[in-house]
């Protein structure tokens, strides 16, 4: 069971994080103005590259600001989620995906606006992607003119002090609309979208530090039921998947099968306390039917679970 000491430790990690991320922020602020200035005034080549776009593009582009702004009163998982279709909207398509970077090779698809969008699977090798992956870790957009398969047609990252967090997947985009005006563009909207994850992702910082139980990285039933509810009602939505696995406690406590089982979920999976007391994972962008695999999984590890849908 973990200690008092390491609990210190990790709080102490959450402070230096957030500072860190202030630090980060005060710099992006300064970037966004630049930005917002670019989409208010625009420079000669933008504008005349806009002209050839449709009326739905260019009215876009006059409010890119203002609508990722408005994401910043999300916390990190809401923004993840409702990032998807506003960036369908700035970008005239109805197929993006928001990918979640798990490690330097792996991302794990977090919330989509359509079937198309999900070609990919939830979980993707991002770096034996080559030609996406080389613009990506540059810095840069992915555009794919030549249309090949397996690959999106445009792709951009969000970044936190130069580390690739978030990878952004755009289908639907006609062929000749894959210009550098589309690249001006997405470069616009990604740098606003980081503006608004890394905000986020502080306020989320401060809500596992407050809300988790001493001792544990279980998060309070308050706190937990917040968070299912935020996904339950993006699944509604059609932008991703969930589902609940309840953990048959027995005659242990939730501390002590929080311990034995942390290593064996996802990065992007919650566990918390539900009803009165009963331990759950909340499994994030899957449905009960692919969640069999996680049941068997804690079965191999001495755990029973119930399979839900919701929280009913």
């Amino acid at each position: 069971m973990m200690n008092r000491d390491t609990a210190q430790l990790m709080i102490e990690e959450l402070k230096n994080e957030l500072e860190a991320q202030k630090k980060l922020l005060d710099k992006k602020d300064r970037e966004i103005e630049n930005l917002q200035r670019l989409l208010n005034n625009g420079n000669s080549r933008l504008k005349e590259l806009s002209k050839k776009q449709p009326d739905s593009y260019k009215d876009g582009l006059d409010i890119v600001y203002e609508i990722i702004s408005s994401l910043e009163k999300y916390t990190t998982e809401e923004v993840l989620f409702y990032a998807a279709p506003t960036l369908a909207k700035l970008m005239d398509t109805r197929d993006v995906a928001v990918y979640m970077v798990v490690n330097n090779d792996y991302a794990r698809l977090f919330s989509s606006t359509s079937c198309e969008a999900r070609t990919l699977g939830n979980s993707i090798k991002y770096s034996s992607m080559e030609k996406m992956y080389l613009k990506l870790k540059d810095g840069q957009i992915y555009l794919n003119k030549t249309m090949e398969a397996g690959l999106p047609l445009m792709a951009g990252g969000v970044y936190a002090e130069d580390n690739l967090q978030l990878i952004l997947m755009f289908w639907g985009i006609p062929q000749q609309q894959l210009d550098m005006s589309a690249i001006n563009r997405l470069t616009v909207i990604t740098a606003l979208v980081q503006n608004a994850v890394l905000r986020a992702k502080r306020c989320m910082a401060g809500f596992r530090r407050k809300n988790h139980m001493e001792g544990t990285n279980v998060l309070n039933e308050k706190a937990f039921t917040a968070l299912v509810k935020t996904f339950l009602k993006a699944k509604e939505k059609g932008l991703t998947e969930c589902a609940l696995a309840e953990i048959v406690m027995g005659y242990q406590n939730y501390e002590e099968i929080a311990e034995k089982i942390a290593c064996n979920i996802r990065q992007t999976d919650y566990m918390g306390i539900l009803d009165g007391g009963r331990l759950y994972i909340l499994l994030s962008n899957t449905d009960v039917k692919n969640a069999e695999v996680v049941k068997q999984r804690l079965l191999n590890l001495g755990y029973q679970c119930h399979l839900k849908s919701n929280l009913i």
